[in-house]
């Protein structure tokens, strides 16, 4: 059922996983499991000193639209969010739509744009931790006709992955300039007005296709909210 609900709307939500074993078995059956920006297979979200100006997962603040890691070659398959301790404030909402529809909403010249202008999409976190980056468009067609999807609002707008809640930068300085600008725009009014919202139950794992699907995340209060996140690569 969860292969095939992956398969038709690119999510799915797993019940009843109480420790991090069950969690890795669980999502273990999408593929396998990889290292993220650390070397580590696992990485904590839960707010924490340092960020309370910053638009990051360590953060309560909003995150905007994206996809994870579109700086990796190829970005992981799959996203898993396992919840320990949901948060209680009524918010911390993880969200979700499909870029797939996104693109085909667009006007010939605005889709054409996202399979031929390339990106300078960086490959390491806030931390400095992760790859050297990728050029690719938004819209990647593999040697097999594969399409990978590379999204990220606050890198077309501001030029970083995690910047702060008030940055303003120079267009020209900009990944895409003025049209990245536009384009970051037209996908938070899409992801807005299509988006699925998920407060995700604890011992509950979220799982989504994140070559496919883009996801943001709403403000939340309670510092105690806590998520466990896994990569998980696998075969097309």
């Amino acid at each position: 059922m969860h292969t095939r609900e992956l398969a038709e709307q690119g999510y799915t939500l797993l019940e009843g996983i109480t420790t991090d074993e069950e969690a890795a078995a669980a999502v273990g059956v999408f593929g396998d499991l990889v290292p993220q920006y650390d070397g580590s297979l696992r990485y904590q979200v839960q707010a924490a000193p340092g960020f309370e100006e910053r638009r990051y997962s360590k953060s309560v603040n909003t995150i905007l639209v994206h996809t994870e890691a579109p700086g990796w070659n190829p970005p992981p398959t799959y996203l898993a969010l396992h919840c320990r301790v949901q948060a209680t404030c009524g918010s911390g909402h993880t969200e979700l739509a499909d870029m797939r529809q996104f693109v085909a909403s667009l006007p010939d010249r605005d889709r054409a744009a996202l399979y031929e202008k390339t990106v300078d999409w960086v490959g390491h976190n806030t931390g400095g931790v992760g790859t050297e980056g990728v050029r690719r468009p938004v819209v990647e067609v593999t040697d097999s006709g594969q399409e990978i999807l590379r999204f990220s609002y606050n890198l077309l707008t501001t030029g970083q992955y995690d910047p702060p809640v008030d940055a303003s930068v120079d267009p020209e300085q900009l990944p895409l300039g003025s049209f990245g600008i536009h384009l970051a725009e037209q996908a938070e009014a899409f992801f807005r007005e299509h988006r699925v919202s998920v407060l995700i139950p604890e011992n509950h794992v979220l799982v989504w296709d994140n070559q496919r699907m883009v996801h943001a995340r709403s403000a939340y209060r309670d510092n105690r909210r806590h998520l466990t996140r896994y990569w998980i690569a696998a075969q097309r």
